[in-house]
């Protein structure tokens, strides 16, 4: 009888331990749609967000004041 618990116990924990490998092998998607494109400046080349550059001569500029001049 204690042969058999004992058994079941294994069993168990090695189905918590595959059960969690498996779940740290497929990571959860990030949410579509709250990721941002990063654009590269066309003077100094850092790279900013596009909601925060300004293209201007259909060149991309960072927020630098004077990468906008």
């Amino acid at each position: 009888m204690t042969r058999i618990l004992l058994l079941i116990v294994l069993v168990w924990i090695l189905y918590l331990i595959v059960k969690r490998f498996i779940a740290n092998a497929n990571p959860k998607p990030t949410q579509s749609g709250t990721e941002e494109k990063f654009v590269q400046c066309s003077h100094c080349g850092c790279h900013v967000p596009m909601s925060e550059s300004l293209i201007k001569n259909g060149k991309i500029y960072c927020n630098n004041p004077e990468c906008q001049k």
